[in-house]
C-alpha cells in the first residue's frame, strides 16, 4: 500500500511541476536554440529534458523551434486528449513565411491523413478513448496501459508513412514517403500518458528562398480540423464535407472542428565559438 500511495504522490507532484513549467512559458517562442548535438527524429523527447520554449494554451502544445548548421528542427508536445485527437483527424501543418512576396511558402503536414477514416480516432481500436477509461485506476490499469501505449505506437507508425509537402522546388508530387530521400525527417510516439511528441527536421538547403538573408523567418503552426481530401465517402458516393452541423458547440467542439494556428518568428542560431 506504501508503495502505492508514494507513487500516486510521485505522479501528482510530476504533474503539478509540470503545470507550473507550463504557466511560466510564452505562448510563442522567443529565443534562438542550437539543436543538441544528439538530437534524433525519433518522436522521443531524452535529448530535450523537457526544456520547451512555448506552451501554446489555445492547441495544448508545448514547443521547441531549434537549428543546427543543416537542419530545422520542429519538436511538439500535446498534453491533452483533444489535442491528439484534433491531430489525427487533420494533421499538423508547418509553414515557413518567405520573407518575399513572389516566393511560394514551404509547407510541410504530418500526419497526412488524406481521408478522414485514415484518423487515429476513427481507427479500430480508439486508443484515445480507451485510455480515458483505463487511467480512472492506473495501478490496477498498469498492464494494460503499457499494453495499450505499445500498441498505439505500432499503429501510428504503420498507418501513418507519409508526409504532405507544398513549396519545395523538385518535389512535384506533394505526398512523399517517410522514407524520402529529400531529408525531410518525421519522427512520432506516445509517452506512458498517451500524449503525443512530434518531430520534424527540414533541411536548410530547402528554406534559403524563404528565409533569405534576414536568417530570421516567419513561420506558422497549424492543427488542421480535417483530411487534406476533403471529401467524406458514404455509400452512394463522396460528397462535399461541410464540418459540423451549425448550432451550440462546447469549447471542445469549437476547437476540434475548425483549424487553429498561431505565428511566430524564428532566427537561426549560430554556431557557438
Amino acid at each position: 500500500m506504501r508503495i502505492i500511495i508514494t507513487a500516486i504522490l510521485f505522479a501528482g507532484l510530476f504533474i503539478a511541476a509540470f503545470a507550473a513549467h507550463a504557466q511560466k512559458l510564452p505562448k510563442v517562442q522567443k529565443a534562438s536554440v542550437r539543436a543538441p548535438e544528439n538530437i534524433k527524429i525519433d518522436g522521443e523527447l531524452t535529448e530535450w529534458n523537457g526544456r520547451f520554449q512555448a506552451y501554446n494554451r489555445g492547441n495544448y502544445l508545448y514547443y521547441i523551434l531549434s537549428n543546427d548548421d543543416t537542419d530545422l528542427y520542429l519538436t511538439v508536445h500535446v498534453n491533452d486528449w483533444i489535442g491528439d485527437r484534433k491531430i489525427f483527424r487533420g494533421g499538423i501543418t508547418f509553414t515557413i513565411v518567405p520573407s518575399l512576396k513572389n516566393e511560394d511558402a514551404v509547407s510541410v503536414t504530418f500526419p497526412a491523413i488524406k481521408k478522414r477514416a485514415d484518423g487515429l480516432a476513427e481507427l479500430s481500436g480508439n486508443p484515445i478513448f480507451v485510455y480515458k477509461t483505463l487511467k480512472s485506476d492506473t495501478i490496477a490499469n498498469s498492464a494494460k496501459i503499457d499494453a495499450l501505449i505499445a500498441s498505439s505506437n505500432n499503429l501510428i507508425r504503420k498507418a501513418y508513412k507519409e508526409i504532405y509537402v507544398t513549396g519545395i522546388p523538385g518535389i512535384t508530387d506533394p505526398f512523399i514517403s517517410v522514407y524520402n530521400t529529400q531529408g525531410i525527417k518525421v519522427g512520432t510516439s506516445f509517452n506512458k500518458r498517451l500524449e503525443y511528441t512530434y518531430e520534424l527536421a527540414i533541411p536548410l538547403k530547402y528554406l534559403e528562398a524563404a528565409i533569405s538573408n534576414a536568417k530570421s523567418f516567419k513561420y506558422d503552426i497549424k492543427l488542421n480540423t480535417d483530411a487534406i481530401i476533403k471529401v467524406k465517402e458514404v455509400p452512394f458516393g463522396p460528397v462535399l464535407d461541410l464540418g459540423p452541423a451549425v448550432g451550440p458547440s462546447s469549447p471542445d467542439d469549437l476547437f476540434l472542428f475548425n483549424d487553429t494556428d498561431f505565428s511566430g518568428v524564428y532566427t537561426l542560431a549560430k554556431k557557438q565559438q
